[in-house]
């Protein structure tokens, strides 16, 4: 009864005000994934006139929280990460389903069927080098998988943990699905040498190579993009050999103390206008059509992404991440 009244007291203000307004006098706590967050929220909480408080955390560590807190809300909604993190606690039961009214406008790959998690932008993975420390030691801008794994760059290569990063969890899973098991596993063994260790946060690699403690990482589009327009002597090769792309989702979370705000949330996010702000502040691409994206953020669409099942990446998620635990996990 009482969602049907809210439904109903929306409808009856959508000539003034739009259908995300719902629920505008109360906040919502959210965990967050996504660089160039602060001004999304800031737009949203104009929109809607509903307050957020977040904290910053890799779709890893959020699933490992939620986990040990036994699927007892941490926040209200989940936004941003890597898809996989998310198939899992939907499987897992964390998740509240939530069929947006915006959803019609979007291809149904980008969302769960069922409403436990919807795609709001589209990421990838590329090879980011330091034109400095590649400069001073002689070393090529790597342009492919294949070239990662040369001895020439041994412990220059940073890479977060899967465990931990969802883009880098993507990147495995991209590979092994692209050139199958044997060979998938090889190649990441190969590149394995090089990598003096795996960080533990998603945005080290990125950070640290960009300081010039390293010549190489293995780092999210969007960060790259970031890096550079902040002024780091940084560059960027889409990899030949295949180019890894994730879906970042937002999700309801089982049990939130502010249910209708989150939905809220999840309704902007997918509208026009909430893509609109996206692919103002970020570099990912939006996902909904229609939505304008910035040349840098078109060529990552364009560029040579690999053919893989998101879907499948997430459903593997333990049994890839126990055979990389088993080969990887010393470092």
């Amino acid at each position: 009864m009482f969602r049907k009244s809210v439904a109903a007291l929306v409808l009856s203000l959508c000539l003034v005000q739009p259908v995300w307004a719902a629920e505008a006098g109360k906040g919502i706590s959210i965990f967050i994934a996504y660089t160039g967050i602060k001004p999304i929220l800031e737009a949203f909480t104009r929109d809607t006139g509903i307050a957020v408080n977040h904290l910053e955390m890799s779709s890893g560590e959020v699933l490992t929280r939620i986990r040990a807190a036994k699927g007892k809300a941490q926040a209200d909604a989940w936004f941003g990460g890597g898809l996989d993190s998310y198939v899992s606690a939907a499987a897992e039961g964390f998740l509240e389903p939530y069929v947006s009214p915006e959803r019609s406008a979007y291809d149904p790959m980008f969302y769960d069927a069922d409403g436990l998690w919807s795609g709001i932008s589209l990421g990838s993975v590329v090879l980011m080098g330091n034109s400095e420390v590649l400069a001073a030691k002689k070393l090529p801008m790597p342009q492919s998988w294949e070239d990662l794994a040369k001895p020439v760059y041994k412990g220059e290569v940073l890479m977060a943990t899967p465990a931990v990063s969802g883009t880098f969890y993507s990147m495995v899973s991209s590979v092994l699905q692209t050139m199958g098991a044997e060979a998938g596993w090889k190649l990441l063994e190969a590149i394995d040498a090089n990598v003096p260790y795996y960080s533990k946060r998603g945005a080290e690699p990125a950070n640290k190579v960009s300081l010039g403690e390293a010549a190489v990482a293995v780092a999210p589009f969007d960060t790259v993009e970031r890096l550079k327009q902040e002024g780091y002597k940084v560059e960027m090769a889409f990899p030949k050999d295949g180019v890894p792309w994730y879906i970042a989702p937002v999700a309801v979370f089982k049990g939130a103390q502010n249910p209708e705000g989150a939905k809220a949330l999840i309704d902007w996010v997918l509208s026009a206008k909430g893509q609109e702000v996206l692919a103002r502040h970020n570099t990912q691409a939006p996902i909904r059509p229609g939505v304008a994206l910035a040349p840098q953020v078109q060529a990552m669409r364009d560029s040579n992404l690999m053919k893989i099942d998101v879907i499948r990446a997430g459903q593997e998620r333990k049994e890839i991440l126990g055979a990389w635990q088993e080969r990887f996990g010393n470092k």
